[in-house]
Formats: C-alpha cells, structure tokens, sequence
C-alpha cells in the first residue's frame, strides 16, 4: 500500500505548474540495449500497469534515474541512487524508465505499459456494480450497427441521429469509435442543411414511408435505391443533436482537424432550424413543432385527424403549430457547444455570433415557456387553440425539464426543476418506480393509438429522465437526490437481473372489478393428464411422458380461477384433447347459456404451432372464429415460456397468454400448462357453446379449464416493464451521472486534456474509491483514489490523467473545515466554495504526471 511518504518520493519534479529540462534525453545513449539487466523493475512489466500503480526500481549501478510517459514526456526525476520508487502516471501508452550515469550517458532503459479502462471500485462495491449493469444495458443493444454508403462502412450505436446521440453519453467511455455515424449523417444532408433522423433498407417497390413522408422530401433512397433515408416530418430536435453528436465526438477524440471539417454542415443545419417554415414560428422566434409528447414523434389524435390520421405528419396550412419548450431549449445548448467548436477551429469571427442567436432564442423561450417552476410543455401559436386531452396542460412536466437541467440552464431555474421532481415523488402513485416520468400527470386520453396511461411516452418511468435528473442534481447543489437517484437505480438494476429497462409503467396495473363463473368440463373430458387408460388417451399419447403433477381441483392462476378435474375421481379422464390424431377428439362443444365479456383458458399444445379453432356460437345463431395459434393464444407444454424472465424488452408475448403452471415430469423439470384471455367479440350476446375444433396437422391441444368473466379481459404483467425506446441510451445518461456526477470527472478539454475532479463521495456514504475513466477513442483519461479517514478527520487525494492542468474540488464533510492543507507536499491556499449546507475546496494544479492532495480537517 502506498504511504504518504513513498507517494511523496514518487512526485515529478514538474510537479506544481514547473517545467522539466528533457535535455538529459539527446545524450549519447551507449550500449543501453545491452545492458537491461541493469535495472529490475517489479513487479516486472509482464502485463499494463494501471495509473498510480506503485513501481520498484533497483539498479546494479548508482545512477539518476529518468521515466517517461506515453507522450515522452518526463514525470519523474531522480538523484543517484541503486533504489527507486515512482507512481505510473502520465499519458497512456509505452512508458520508459531511463538509468543515467553521471555524464548523462545512457546506461540502461526498461519499458512497461500504462493502460487502464473505465472502472470504478467503491466501499462496498455498491456503485461498481451498478456501473457494470449499466454497461452490460449499454452493449447489450448492439453495441454497434454498420451501414454502407458507397464505398465507405459506418458504424453507430443506433440508427437514429436522436437515439445514437444519447447513447454515445455513455458508451463514449467504453468503445473506441465515435465518429463514424457522424460522417454518414454529414455525407449525406439534404442540400438546404436539413438532418436526416435515420435509414433503413428498402426494397425497389415504394415504402410506406414514402407514401407518407414524400410530400415535403422528407424521404430519399440512397445506395441504388436500396437505402432509405427519412425524417419524420413532426420532429424538430434532429439539428440539435447531430450538432451535439459532433461536439461530444470531439471531446472523446480530440480529434479538432476533424471536428473542423464538420461545422460548416452544422451552421447548415442552424440556418435550415431557423429559418424553415416546417421548423421556425415567425411568431415567437423559437423552433416549432405539432403537439406530440415532448419530443416524441407523433401527435395527438385531434392534431393526426387534421391530416389524414398519420401521427408523424404536419401540414403547413392544417397543423396547429406551437413552441415545445426541448426543442429549443436543447438547440440553445448546441448552438453554444458550436460556438466552441468555432473557437477551436480558429474561425473566431463566427463565435459571438452563433452564441448571439444562442442568448436570443434562450431569451424568448425563457420568457414565453418558463412558469417559475418548470418548463410548460407546448405553447400554442394559436391562443384560442383548446385541445381535449383530460389533464391540465399547464401543469404537466415532461422529460426535456430533465434534459435541460444540463443544457446550460441558470442555476436559479434548474434547483425549480430539481425541487418539482421531489414534489412529484411526494404525490406520485404509491406504486410507481419513481418520478422520472415521460409526462406527468399522463394524459387521460388523445394517444390511445401509441400509449396506454402509464406506459411508454404517456406517464411511463424513464431511465433516461434518471440520468439526467441525477447529473443534474449534482451539478446544482442536490448531491443527495443525486446519490438516491443512483441506489434506486442500482437496486433497480440488480431486481431486473442485472439490467437498466429504459421504460417502466408509471403505475402498477390494477385487476378491474370482475367475478368469475367456471365451467363444468367433466362430461367433455376425453383424455389423462397422466397415462390414461383403455379407451382414455394419456397425455399427448405420449407414455411415461405426461403432466400428472398438474394439481386439480379449485385453483387459482395468474389471478383467473379454474375448476381442474381430478382424474382419479372422473373415469381418468381430466382434460379435453382435441387433434386429428387418432384417440383424440376432432371437435368438442362446450356448453356454456352464460353471457361474458371475456373467457380464459387454461390450455396447452404440442406438435404443430397451428392448433385448431374456437368458435364462440350465440344464441342468434351468429358465431365468431379465433384460430389458435403457439405464442399468440397458446404454447407449447414442453418447456414453456412466455416474458416472465424477459428484463431487456418487457413480456415478449402478449399480456393475454402466460404461464399459468410449471412442474416436472418423468422426463424433464420443465413442464406446464397457460391461461389465456380472450375478449368476447360480443358481450351483449348469450354465449350458447365454445367449439374447439381440431385441424389436419399434427398438433394436439389439450384443455384443462375454462372460466367466464364479467370483465374485460385482464391477466397481470408478469413484470414492470414498459416499451418503446432502446435500453442503451437510459443506461448511457445513468452512466453520465455516475462518472459526472457522483465520481465527478468532468472533461473541461478534449481527450481529457484539461479535466475537472470533483469526488462527491460524502454524499453517498463512501468513504474510499478508485476511480478510472477512458476514451476508447483516444488515450484520454483521468484516475484518481480518494478516501476519508473519519478518526484521524483527513482527506487524501491522488490523481492523474493525460491532462496537463486539473481543476479540483474537494467536498468537505458538513460541519468541518479544512486547517491545512498539502498539494504534493507543499502548503497551499485553497478556494472556499458553498455547497449546500456544507463547503468545498477548489484547487488548480498544473503538470502532468502523479499529484497527491492532503487535506487536514477540523
């Protein structure tokens, strides 16, 4: 373990804001290539070290000893001695370790690796764990997909500029390209700067996409007509993000010739956003769009109707146009990170400019959206506009509150954001996940068509909206809601199997009122559910291989009651089997003189997935036909599976077929049966029988119950899973405050080149962490270990990274104040700053290489 002391031995001599004389690396080198067994280095360099790893030098000769980094550049300097210690620090990459003799010839020279990967290792491991569920949701959606255009291949984490963007957040700290995608999207703007939001493979044959977009060349086929590029012609948030997707691009790389190359399209992009009669209200100088949900891509019901019923069509003379708060709130931050773009691609006389139109649309959208406590979602162009939607549209907050507390929004204004997600918590459902809401309250009705109330873009909970609420807490003085933000993700993640489910329902489902009636099936039953016997088929007639575990009797599955016949008191004979193989009936008609408004089955088949049909024959005469069919209304009794164990997706079949029963047989641990629901096409009507009919394949459906309802038809999810969005890019925004946030390392540069540190670990309890993050896409990184002694009331700090200056904040414990404090073994002065109820320390510390932080409190 490394001492005060032993770390202080291992400083560079450049250490506080000093410059090295490298001189001493042009001297005539000798014969060093001869003589490695000069020096042992130990550990030995068998494999990478990481930063700050402690390295032992022992030398057969005195001599001055020289290490450099990955850049050449020296970070450790020595008196004659035969023995060494130093802190690996400084640039990734081949590191070496000069012995020079007195004249300045070279005598000896070994050479190691410094690598590391992003890793965080806290007290308890809490927040470890969650940053590797949180890059295993990341991955697990791809990681990456390609593309090719021309002659060229372009990867990206998703299709979509929108989704790509988000998820780069995050996997811009694990995967080495960032940039591909970008260049597609560039090669390919639409000649008056507009943004494609995404491709696809098309067929020669028209799309449907075109049939709907191709009104306002908002579609175009790429690649001989075999890739389609389209943007929904509603969105207004796809210029916004390609020009965050190049500025973020550059950070990883710090790739500026690159990023360079990309503004011109950028500017494109800003004038086409401001200045399009799709995208830009001359009315209020602000970006537009139709009401959708906050950035979502499709209209309510009312707004669809106006043009044909197509949720992602706007028309200039039909749609009621209106400023949706996000869109501009987040082009106000792009146009911003451009501006610095421009800086550092020398075209200063473009800079105030573009943070001119930056200050102006933050103005207007201020004043127009902001009501005191939260961004108003969508303001009408039209003031007599009064949409029907069943909820105070007023009071609604929607997701781009969360996203704009790290758009650059004043302090003032985000804390009200911050303080509405805490009242939310108070007043939300008891049974909701958390307040991280795509809309809250939901709206009662208007996009029944995309979203029920609680799911997806109405009133479900969002990773995404956690993340970026979380980062935003701690940036704003709410590190403890941050912290919270993070362990409920982190119990979250380990109660969904180790995984981050972008969307959960808002609300938990209720059952509706409902009673239930069985139905006598023990005339009609035909068949085992063991063996059988003479004139009774056994289970699937197949010997020594049945469900005879099943139990009977008066149970209860998935919340449905069913009536089970014991075979042993009904002639062996438990369930009805229907096939056209031979023993089995071809058609049963199940006497019911009831009305319902649905009826379960608790069912199973094998052999072919095309079972039979259920025919539900009323007292009129009338019927009405469902075909029976694996993984739509059954499933197969062997090894039986529905979404119950599906995290990554939500149920991957329907809500209205599960499993009702798992058991074991003779043969396998995994047998079973389901309920399925069905909705009774004709409530009004008195059912006179339910026909099961078989059809000329091999399948064998075998029908252990059947219940009526008076109710809809409803079976519970078997988890809290909602849909409608890829989990990679939730992940990526948690990930961004775990690293951000609480870790607090901040890239004040590019590729880590300046970088801001700032461990928030108080607030979370932890008293010791390492932490490591790294660009993949560069040899950008920052490293620290951190840790709290409470009994000797002290807090060290050593750090390194590939930046050459380091801005850091210390956090103090609440109550206590800092009496002396050592940056690498001086006495310095430090900046005091308020942190909510408690203080920091703020320093700035020049020089690469390894620094350590001593701060005594009081």
């Amino acid at each position: 373990m490394t001492t005060r002391r032993s770390f202080l031995k291992s400083l560079p001599l450049s250490g506080y804001g000093l410059t090295l004389d490298a001189a001493s690396a042009s001297k005539p080198e000798g014969n060093a290539e001869n003589h490695e067994e000069l020096l042992k280095l130990s550990p030995e360099p068998l494999s990478p070290f990481r930063p700050l790893d402690d390295i032992h030098v022992n030398s057969v000769v005195v001599g001055r000893l020289e290490v450099r980094d990955g850049d050449h550049q020296v970070y450790f300097r020595s008196d004659a001695a035969k023995s060494f210690q130093f802190a690996a620090a400084g640039a990734l990459g081949t590191h070496s370790v000069t012995l020079i003799d007195a004249e300045g010839r070279v005598l000896s020279r070994r050479l190691f690796q410094l690598d590391c990967q992003t890793d965080i290792d806290d007290e308890g491991g809490k927040f470890r764990r969650l940053l590797k569920d949180l890059e295993w949701t990341m991955f697990s959606d791809g990681p990456v997909s390609a593309v090719r255009n021309g002659d060229a291949l372009y990867t990206g984490f998703n299709t979509w500029v929108m989704d790509n963007t988000n998820t780069l957040k995050g996997m811009r700290y694990f995967w080495p390209e960032v940039k591909s995608s970008i260049d597609f999207y560039m090669a390919n703007q639409r000649e008056d700067g507009m943004v494609w939001e995404n491709f696809e493979p098309c067929t020669p044959a028209e799309t449907d996409w075109e049939r709907r977009f191709g009104y306002g060349g908002f579609v175009r086929r790429i690649e001989n007509g075999r890739l389609l590029l389209r943007r929904a012609p509603v969105e207004n948030h796809v210029e916004a993000y390609l020009i965050e997707s190049i500025y973020t691009a550059w950070k990883t790389t710090g790739d500026t010739p690159w990023m360079s190359l990309k503004v011109d399209a950028a500017i494109r992009a800003v004038h086409y956003a401001t200045s399009d009669p799709y995208r830009w209200s001359e009315k209020f100088k602000l970006l537009k769009r139709g009401f959708t949900v906050d950035t979502w891509d499709f209209l309510c019901a009312s707004e669809s109707n106006l043009v044909g019923g197509d949720p992602m069509v706007i028309d200039l003379k039909k749609t009621h146009f209106g400023i949706f708060f996000g869109d501009n709130t987040h082009l106000v931050s792009s146009l911003r990170k451009l501006a610095e773009m421009l800086h550092a691609a020398g075209r200063e006389s473009e800079v105030a400019g573009m943070n001119a139109l930056a200050d102006q649309i933050e103005e207007r959208v201020n004043a127009l959206c902001w009501n005191g406590e939260f961004f108003t979602h969508w303001t009408s162009e039209d003031a007599a506009l009064k949409l029907d939607l069943g909820v105070d549209l007023a009071r609604q907050i929607s997701l781009s509150n969360a996203y704009s507390l790290n758009y650059g929004v004043s302090d003032e204004r985000c804390s009200a954001i911050v303080r509405t997600y805490q009242r939310i918590r108070q007043e939300m459902p008891s049974t909701s996940p958390g307040e991280f809401y795509s809309i809250y309250p939901p709206f009662e009705r208007g996009f029944e068509s995309e979203n029920a109330k609680w799911e997806y873009m109405n009133g479900g909970v969002m990773s995404c909206v956690a993340g970026e609420l979380a980062l935003g807490a701690f940036e704003h003085g709410f590190e403890s809601y941050g912290v919270d933000i993070l362990h409920r993700y982190a119990v979250m993640a380990r109660a969904h199997n180790g995984f981050v489910p972008a969307i959960l329902r808002g609300k938990a489902t209720e059952p509706p009122a409902r009673t239930f009636a069985e139905v006598n099936l023990r005339d009609l039953a035909n068949a085992d559910t063991g063996a059988g016997r003479p004139g009774v088929v056994g289970w699937m007639g197949e010997p020594e291989n049945d469900l005879r575990a099943v139990p009977h009797g008066r149970q209860s599955f998935r919340g449905v009651p069913f009536d089970l016949i014991d075979p042993a008191a009904n002639a062996q004979r438990a369930c009805i089997a229907i096939s056209s193989a031979e023993g089995f009936a071809r058609h049963v008609s199940i006497p019911v003189h009831a009305s319902a408004r649905s009826f379960y089955l608790l069912h199973t088949k094998g052999g072919d997935d095309l079972v039979g049909s259920l025919t539900v024959r009323y007292a009129d005469g009338s019927t009405s036909t469902e075909y029976i069919r694996a993984g739509v209304n059954i499933g197969h009794w062997w090894g039986p599976a529905d979404g119950e164990f599906d995290y990554r997706s939500g149920p991957t079949s329907p809500d209205r077929l599960q499993v009702a029963w798992r058991g074991a047989n003779q043969k396998f641990g995994n047998v079973g049966v389901y309920v399925a629901g069905f909705s009774h096409p004709h409530p009004e009507k008195t059912i006179a029988s339910i026909d099961l009919d078989c059809l000329e394949t091999d399948a064998k459906w075998m029908v252990l119950g059947l219940t009526l309802s008076d109710a809809a038809m409803y079976l519970p999810p078997w988890n809290d899973v909602s849909f409608g969005m890829p989990n990679n890019w939730g992940a990526a925004a948690l990930t961004a405050a775990l690293i951000e946030g609480l870790a607090g390392v901040q890239d004040q540069g590019a590729a880590f080149s300046r970088v801001e540190l700032t461990p928030r670990w108080l607030s979370s309890g932890v008293s010791t962490a390492t932490v490591s993050v790294r660009y993949p896409a560069s040899r950008g990184y920052a490293h620290y270990r951190y840790r709290f002694d409470p009994a000797t009331k002290r807090i060290e700090f050593a750090f390194t990274g590939s930046a050459k200056r380091f801005e850091i904040t210390i956090p103090l414990p609440p109550g206590m104040v800092a009496k002396q404090t050592l940056v690498d073994g001086e006495e310095q002065s430090s900046r005091i700053q308020a942190a909510g109820s408690s203080a920091q320390l703020a320093f700035i510390v020049e020089g690469s290489g390894a620094h350590m932080l001593d701060i005594y409190l009081a």
